[in-house]
C-alpha cells in the first residue's frame, strides 16, 4: 500500500514539471505553414482517410475534392499557381504531445520528403488523430514525395 502511494505521489509531482506542459506545434524546411488541425482528408462514400499514407493537393480542384466533407469553401487564400498542400495522417501516441512538420527537397534524386514528428511527455493510448496539412512553395510536378512519421 505504502508503495502504490508513493507511486501515485511521483505521478502527481512529475505532472507539475514544467515540460509535462504540451508544446507549440513547429515548422521547419521548407513549410510554409500549417492548416488548421480541423481540415481532415476524408471519402465519406469509401470510409477512408484519405492522407493516411499522405497526399499531395496540387489544384483547387484537388482541394475541394478532398475537403469536400469539412473544408471545401475554405480555401484561406491558397494559390495553388505557386503554393500546394502536403498532409500525412497521424494518430498520437502520447500525452501533451507536439508536433514537428519538416518539409527537405533533394534535387540530386528529385525527392522531396515530408516528415511528421510527435514528442510526448509520457506515452498514452491513441485518442487524437490528426491531418497533419502543411502549406509549401510549389513543388516540381516530377518529384516524388516521401512521407515519414517519428512516433
Amino acid at each position: 500500500m505504502k508503495k502504490l502511494y508513493l507511486l501515485s505521489l511521483i505521478s502527481l509531482w512529475a505532472c507539475q514539471e514544467p515540460d509535462c506542459q504540451q508544446g507549440t506545434d513547429q515548422t521547419t524546411g521548407l513549410v510554409l505553414r500549417t492548416l488548421d488541425r480541423s481540415y481532415s482528408a476524408y471519402d465519406q462514400k469509401q470510409g477512408e482517410d484519405l492522407s493516411r499514407d499522405g497526399i499531395r493537393i496540387s489544384t483547387a480542384n484537388q482541394y475541394k475534392q478532398v475537403f469536400a466533407h469539412c473544408c471545401q469553401n475554405r480555401l484561406d487564400s491558397l494559390d495553388f499557381a505557386q503554393y500546394e498542400i502536403l498532409g500525412l495522417t497521424t494518430v498520437n501516441k502520447g500525452s501533451n504531445s507536439r508536433y514537428i512538420y519538416d518539409v527537405k527537397r533533394d534535387d540530386t534524386a528529385k525527392k522531396i520528403t515530408y516528415t511528421v514528428s510527435e514528442e510526448y511527455y509520457s506515452h498514452s493510448s491513441p485518442i487524437d488523430g490528426r491531418g497533419n496539412f502543411v502549406v509549401v512553395a510549389k513543388l516540381p510536378s516530377d518529384y516524388q514525395v516521401d512521407y515519414v512519421r517519428n512516433q
